[in-house]
């Protein structure tokens, strides 16, 4: 080979690396900087500091530069649009990360009032009391006047539940599905991982109505349950808020994914945490069989402070277990009193439910549900999707008209501004008036190549809303929706930022 050409070769390679080791170590580790856009909505003026996609990874000298540099710009409020941690299975990494972020979160309480929604990463249901001990606020798919005065009403959108009119979704896995002795209600999953429900809530008033069975409070479920393999997620959940856009609920599930490598059903709170201490045992033991049914049993029992939860596994047909083989007591602040019931699946295989029964503690009956098809099956083709009559997969509407729906009354010409970790929903916000939408999720590409631009944003806006302020007609008093796009401050898949140095936002909302 040409001694020319060996040595184009080997600049190419050494500009390589180099562009590497700047992406690796440089970009992601030691540069930050801040975008200050003005927003002019109308009502009184107010400096909003938004962070996105922190994606921390435990204590850094980024988060630290970044909680001085937020506490020198002297914000109203602080927002964070999701992504907050990096995303591991529970253990000894996953302590250590959550200890950082939400001393980070403690130091930014210092600054400002911090209003906090769940991204991707933030589906692991201990994070959310955690989190919430810091003085921050979780805001789920609801509305909140922020503010010295209550100048905003700021729209918190929960990445875990619901979706985006016009923006990205997965179709719901539930379908009947035949297990060997005849059709099942049930679902069939594959990846990628992602928590799917379908609860009972017939026939709400309205999208934020708390009565029938969002008002039961201590009951006792039973239910059958079959999966098809050993790594097959399967669960029930009770006192479920999940409807009406809410991350609450306690689970008796098995869930073998990486992020909890459970084979056994145990017991599992969404946005608490049991507190019992150590008179907890919420751990059955039981790690069913492919191919059989287990009844799976969940009483729970409200009192002044405390809500307690006891759970019991067992073989179809065999005797009942005389001893509840898990328990646990939830005394925390976030316990959830009530709420309906639901049936879960996650991750990949199939799993099928039948003779769902709920009772009062005092032995009425709440429901009786067989679970079984509602309409005949075709005989050749897929099988038809046949909830239960009653039951709703999914939430009950769109996670903004959620909360708008859960949002309290305001002046008129209040300014509304929506906090969503992914930017789809600006189509939605446009056409219902909405002034404004901080979003994140997207990184700025995380890697942009010269004279190509970014690689992916990973959402259904498209390359061109990678970063910065764009705008959408609507019918408000401005004539426009706004939406920043914050390219955020971590990395995922790959720890690697090339041309999308981390990011802030300082925004000032003006009359």
């Amino acid at each position: 080979m040409p001694r020319s050409r060996l040595s184009l070769f080997a600049g190419l390679g050494a500009l390589a690396l180099l562009a590497l080791l700047y992406g690796a170590c440089v970009e992601p580790r030691v540069l930050l900087f801040r975008d200050h856009p003005v927003l002019r909505l109308g009502g009184r003026p107010l400096r909003l500091a938004h962070l996105s996609d922190l994606h921390a990874r435990g204590d850094s000298w980024l988060l630290h530069r970044l909680a001085r540099e937020v506490a020198a710009a002297r914000p109203d409020v602080i927002v964070v649009s999701g992504d907050l941690v990096h995303d591991v299975p529970a253990g000894r990494e996953w302590e250590e990360i959550a200890d950082a972020t939400a001393a980070f979160l403690s130091t930014l309480r210092h600054t400002a009032p911090v209003y906090l929604i769940q991204g991707h990463s933030e589906h692991q249901g201990a994070l959310i009391p955690r989190f919430a001990r810091t003085g921050a606020v979780w805001l789920s798919n609801e509305g909140r006047l922020v503010g010295p005065h209550g100048e905003v009403l700021l729209l918190g959108l929960n990445q875990q539940l619901g979706l985006d009119l016009g923006g990205w979704g997965f179709p719901s896995p539930f379908r009947i599905v035949d297990t060997g002795d005849g059709a099942h209600y049930g679902a069939t999953r594959g990846l990628p991982y992602r928590n799917f429900y379908s609860h009972y809530d017939p026939r709400p008033a309205s999208l934020a109505a708390p009565s029938g069975p969002l008002a039961w409070s201590g009951y006792d479920t039973t239910c059958d349950v079959w999966v098809d393999g050993r790594e097959t997620a399967a669960g029930i959940a009770v006192h479920s808020r999940y409807v009406v856009g809410e991350d609450r609920m306690i689970e008796l599930h098995r869930d073998a994914s990486r992020w909890s490598r459970r084979r056994t059903f145990s017991l599992h709170p969404h946005g608490s945490a049991f507190t019992g201490g150590r008179g907890d045992r919420l751990d059955t033991g039981v790690d069913p069989q492919p191919h059989r049914w287990y009844r799976l049993r969940l009483r729970t029992e409200v009192e002044p402070g405390v809500v307690r939860a006891r759970a019991k596994v067992w073989p179809a047909g065999a005797t009942e277990p005389e001893r509840w083989q898990a328990w646990g007591e939830d005394r925390s602040p976030f316990r959830v009193a009530a709420g309906t019931v639901g049936l879960w699946a996650a991750g990949g295989g199939t799993v099928a439910y039948r003779n769902l029964r709920v009772t009062a503690l005092d032995g009425a009956t709440l429901l009786d549900d067989p679970l079984s098809p509602r309409a005949p099956q075709p005989a050749e083709g897929p099988r038809r999707p046949a909830a239960p009559e009653g039951f709703r997969e999914g939430l009950r509407g769109t996670r903004l008209a959620l909360a708008l729906a859960r949002s309290p009354r305001v002046p008129e010409g209040t300014p509304r501004v929506v906090l969503s970790h992914v930017p789809d929903v600006a189509l939605e916000a446009s056409q219902a008036g909405i002034e404004a939408v901080l979003a994140g999720h997207t990184h700025g590409g995380q890697i942009r190549l010269p004279f190509f631009g970014p690689l992916t944003t990973r959402c259904a806006l498209g390359l061109h809303y990678a970063h910065g302020l764009f705008y959408f007609a609507a019918p408000n008093r401005q004539g426009v929706t706004a939406l920043y796009v914050n390219s955020g401050t971590g990395t995922s898949v790959l720890p690697i930022r090339f041309g999308v140095p981390p990011r802030w936002g300082l925004i000032d909302l003006r009359p």
